[in-house]
């Protein structure tokens, strides 16, 4: 069975996001720079027209729309800290995501071999 280029060629990026799509690129730069830390969070992975820009002029964010197969991973709903549900904790969204993403680059790469 083969893999299909056109969905998971990346390269893959994987970034938390706030509720005005602002990301981070750690859990450690989420909360130093988080504007509300108790605020809800996403977990994205997407790469080419869906990777953020820096169109606030400040720090990065997600852009308003993209082609959808430019998105792997949007879970939204997740909270920091160490008294939330698995289900909804960014930092454990967060590991999964960077995992998944080392998955896609890893299947773009042997795909192409």
């Amino acid at each position: 069975m083969g893999t299909n280029l056109a969905l998971t060629g990346g390269p893959w990026h994987a970034f938390i996001a706030d509720p005005d799509g602002f990301v981070y690129t750690s859990i450690d730069d989420l909360r130093e720079n988080a504007e509300d830390p108790d605020d809800q969070f996403s977990v994205v992975i997407v790469k080419g027209s869906a990777m953020p820009d820096d169109r606030s002029g400040c720090r990065d964010r997600l852009p308003g729309s993209y082609t959808c197969a430019d998105q792997a991973l949007h879970t939204d709903d997740l909270y920091l800290g160490d008294d939330v549900d698995d289900s909804e904790s960014v930092t454990l969204t967060w590991a999964r995501a960077q995992a998944m993403c080392a998955g896609l680059n890893a299947d773009a790469r042997t795909a192409v071999a």
